[in-house]
């Protein structure tokens, strides 16, 4: 027959140390090695949460609040920014749309060919209404590119001249008179060459004194022969435009450095 007995180190301990009354007693208690144990580990445990309650839950608020702050900074700074590139795309496109109406308005001084009739028409009203006789008005071959820099290097192959040789004869007063209407007339033209001669050369001045003031007037006979050349300066076709364009790049050709 077999006997066999377990022991544990609690049940040594106990063994060993239940003999032995002198342990502290404290309200009641007495403190034996396993009381200790447990009242020991009581101990961490409040203090753990005192711990954990004390400092480490007011650091993780703190951080909460921190962390929350930041990101309402952030979603200020994000609304400025978009706030501010709004404000400077709406300055962009009004910029873009000032300088359309600008390049309108210098359009506009220009014709195009389908005003080139119109205008001819209006130059041959103003003749008769100022009351000089047009002799010649013919164009000089068809209209060119301006790319000489006649006009300002800046509008090189961006307008077209088409020339008139005009020569007309009135009296003085009426030829200086269409002439300051012709430097007023839309769209823009062009006057060069000009040249006058007297028909007769020698004619009657009348000298005029009344109310202390002196006159001269010429008799009617005072006919001025004027000759000149006339730019009417137009806009390009969008054909002439696009065949002025650089052509493309070649497939697999890299830009030109600049472009």
């Amino acid at each position: 027959m077999t006997f066999t007995e377990d022991y544990t180190t609690t049940t040594i301990l106990d063994s060993e140390f239940e003999g032995n009354e002198n342990y502290p007693t404290a309200f009641g208690i007495t403190f034996t090695p396993r009381v200790t144990g447990i009242s020991l580990g009581v101990l961490g445990i409040v203090g753990a949460f005192y711990i954990l309650f004390s400092f480490f839950l007011p650091a993780w608020d703190e951080y909460q609040k921190l962390v929350t702050d930041e990101a309402a900074k952030q979603q200020e700074v994000d609304t400025q920014k978009a706030s501010q590139l709004e404000s400077r795309l709406a300055q962009a496109e009004l910029k873009l749309k000032q300088a359309e109406d600008r390049k309108t308005q210098v359009l506009g001084l220009f014709a195009n060919s389908n005003d080139l009739q119109t205008l001819l028409l209006d130059l041959s009203q103003l003749f008769q209404a100022r009351k000089v006789s047009l002799l010649t008005f013919s164009p000089q071959g068809d209209p060119v590119i301006v790319g000489d820099s006649s006009l300002g290097p800046t509008v090189n192959n961006k307008l077209k001249r088409q020339t008139f040789l005009v020569t007309f004869k009135g009296s003085f007063g009426n030829t200086h008179n269409l002439i300051r209407d012709l430097e007023r007339l839309q769209p823009l033209i062009v006057m060069k060459d000009l040249k006058t001669d007297l028909v007769k050369p020698d004619f009657p001045i009348k000298v005029i004194k009344k109310d202390n003031q002196v006159q001269i007037k010429a008799e009617p006979n005072d006919t001025l022969s004027t000759s000149m050349t006339l730019e009417v300066i137009l806009t390009l076709t969008p054909e002439e435009i696009a065949a002025l364009a650089p052509p493309p790049p070649a497939s697999g050709d890299s830009p030109a450095p600049g472009k």
